[in-house]
């Protein structure tokens, strides 16, 4: 799957289809993160900012897991992730798991470490 791909995929999601777990509630609600809910779902939807993911293994067969980086401005970046849960009526719901935001220049030398 490439991005544009991916990106069609989250088009055909009904905003009354997106949920968010209870961790990551908490976790996108902490105010030290200076993050906050609508923030992250109106990133989804516009995926204004959204230029990469990495597919994670999901815990069911229904289930397509990813990390999504979205570019919130020229220092800071917004890592969500995310499990499309795919049903037969093609009826798709999105969870929000987690997200939080990182400085760009720190996740570019983790990503060199990795390599």
């Amino acid at each position: 799957m490439n991005l544009e791909e991916l990106k069609e995929k989250i088009k055909k999601i009904d905003l009354s289809n997106i949920h968010v777990t209870n961790h990551a509630f908490e976790r996108i609600q902490d105010k030290r993160r200076n993050i906050n809910y609508q923030k992250i779902v109106d990133l989804i939807i516009s995926q204004k900012g959204l230029y990469k993911f990495e597919e994670q293994s999901a815990k069911n067969l229904n289930e397509q897991k990813f990390k999504l980086w979205f570019k919130l401005n020229y220092l800071y970046d917004m890592n969500i992730y995310v499990v499309i849960i795919i049903d037969n009526k093609d009826l798709n719901s999105l969870k929000i798991i987690s997200a939080h935001k990182v400085k760009r220049k720190i996740q570019e030398k983790i990503n060199k470490n990795e390599s």
